[in-house]
């Protein structure tokens, strides 16, 4: 790290205290493990700046979001929790549903802020707000709110300094408006139309007069470079951006940029919006003092014209698979991180609360019972200290969703059961199951191909297990070793 130093360095910047790295953390909205060229060589779709990340830097294999679906991960990644153990369990927070992160909760920003740090957040929530009537109560009918009245709950009532962004998923989750802080930029007044209601995804709603679907994440990475700039060092910018998520409308400068499709043209802006975070840093003279990370919430949608989105592996996108979970992951930290390393170590985006509060030297708070300090992992130094990795799916059957338990080169999965403990309805059919469970070897079997449930019923069992501890005393307590005889078991 860099000397201390306070007041101003040489470029004019404002510092305080010592000086620690700035964090910036993007987020993409479903880019696949198979999507990016340096972990796909045969991807249709060019990223060279994730690239040049990945060159600089170091490229994680074994990197896993705790869910397969958006708003269980941003929950994890800001709480260092699994989202299951919130009310709301498995299902996602729709438009005008009040927040899931609750007053009083321990979180990253919080935590970074603690440590001296200048905190934002800029892009997509999907956690929730009180949206207030015109009376002042609270209401979840679009109708009724009061757009001109404060929104509470969100962000910066979550620890951040200043949010800009939107409540849901920016392109297809109402209102169609960014958020200052509190508020709404302009007034949703406008309904949307009924083109835009033809679009893959899209939920009808509100939208303010001057709304225009392709120019979302152009504005966020604009007020990211204004943060970036004006920001007093050290910083944390979380920078949750909305591609590739559909409705797949990309602006004009990527349109047709990938031999896959609008899809693919959706991660040609990903990388569009990670080369200019790169060069609004360079330009401030700060890219050598900065932990610049780039990863995405969960798994992929299926790619098209034959675009392997998660690569080799099985699943996508809300399924629980590694396809579902298993994310691309680059950490570029110029003289910290060895340039162009590969690890295959077993990290997961609840760690990054436990990771940061490290690195930064500030205290990890009680009530972050899921998150690992994986800094040995990030900077290649060492093993990860995450023992287990517990992943789980969106709601097939209302709060019913498949969970995962992995330790080792073994892993679980348990499909999910509604309130009659019978196997929840689900959209696509898992024939290989074995009375609802399956059991791989990930490092024989990575594509999840051979279910050994019936095969090593005790491995099984013991796995269930360490699920139901995870579960009940949190993953930061639970350390299994998987008993010599299991190893050994055989049919």
């Amino acid at each position: 790290m860099s000397s201390p130093s306070t007041g101003a360095d040489t470029t004019g910047r404002r510092t305080r205290g010592p000086r620690k790295p700035n964090i910036v953390l993007i987020l993409a909205d479903d880019t696949g493990y198979g999507d990016p060229p340096c972990y796909n060589p045969d991807s249709l779709v060019p990223m060279p700046n994730v690239d040049r990340l990945a060159a600089e830097g170091a490229r994680f294999t074994d990197a896993h979001s705790q869910s397969a679906i958006c708003t269980p991960t941003r929950y994890g990644i800001l709480t260092g929790r699994y989202y299951w153990r919130t009310p709301k369990k498995h299902s996602l927070v729709m438009p005008y549903e009040p927040p899931v992160i609750e007053p009083g909760r321990p979180t990253l920003p919080k935590v970074l802020v603690s440590a001296g740090y200048q905190t934002a957040c800029i892009g997509k929530w999907h956690l929730g707000f009180f949206y207030p009537d015109k009376s002042g109560r609270l209401t979840q009918e679009e109708s009724e709110i009061d757009f001109s009245k404060p929104l509470a709950g969100g962000p910066v009532d979550c620890g951040f300094d200043s949010f800009f962004g939107t409540a849901g998923c920016s392109t297809s989750d109402p209102p169609y408006a960014f958020i200052e802080n509190r508020h709404t930029v302009g007034i949703p007044t406008v309904p949307s139309t009924e083109e835009l209601h033809k679009l893959p995804g899209f939920y009808p709603g509100l939208m303010v007069p001057d709304w225009t679907e392709p120019d979302v994440d152009e504005r966020l990475i604009e007020k990211a470079a204004e943060f970036i700039h004006s920001a007093t060092e050290p910083f944390f910018l979380y920078l949750p951006i909305s591609a590739p998520h559909n409705p797949w409308w990309p602006p004009e400068h990527a349109r047709g940029k990938s031999r896959e499709g609008a899809r693919g043209d959706m991660n040609v802006l990903v990388d569009w919006c990670v080369g200019r975070v790169y060069e609004e840093l360079e330009k401030a003279g700060i890219l050598g003092e900065t932990l610049l990370i780039f990863t995405s919430d969960n798994g992929p949608m299926r790619g098209e014209n034959g675009q392997k989105s998660a690569g080799d592996l099985r699943g996508y996108k809300n399924t629980p698979f590694e396809g579902g979970h298993r994310i691309p992951f680059i950490a570029r930290w110029p003289g910290t991180i060895p340039a162009g390393t590969t690890s295959d170590e077993l990290i997961c985006l609840t760690d990054m609360l436990a990771t940061f509060a490290s690195i930064a030297g500030a205290e990890l708070p009680d009530g972050v019972e899921d998150s690992h300090d994986v800094t040995n992992a990030l900077l290649s130094v060492g093993p990860s200290a995450r023992p287990t990795l517990a992943s789980d799916t969106g709601g097939f059957a209302s709060k019913t969703g498949d969970f995962a338990i992995r330790c080792g080169r073994w892993k679980l999965i348990l499909l999910a059961r509604d309130d009659n403990d019978e196997l929840a309805a689900r959209r696509q059919p898992v024939t290989d199951a074995v009375d609802g469970r399956l059991l791989f070897d990930l490092e024989s079997d990575p594509a999840e191909e051979h279910n050994l449930a019936s095969q090593r019923p005790q491995l099984a069992d013991w796995l269930e297990q360490v699920l139901a501890d995870v579960k009940a005393n949190g993953s930061r307590t639970v350390s299994p070793s998987i008993p010599a005889h299991l190893i050994l078991e055989e049919a």
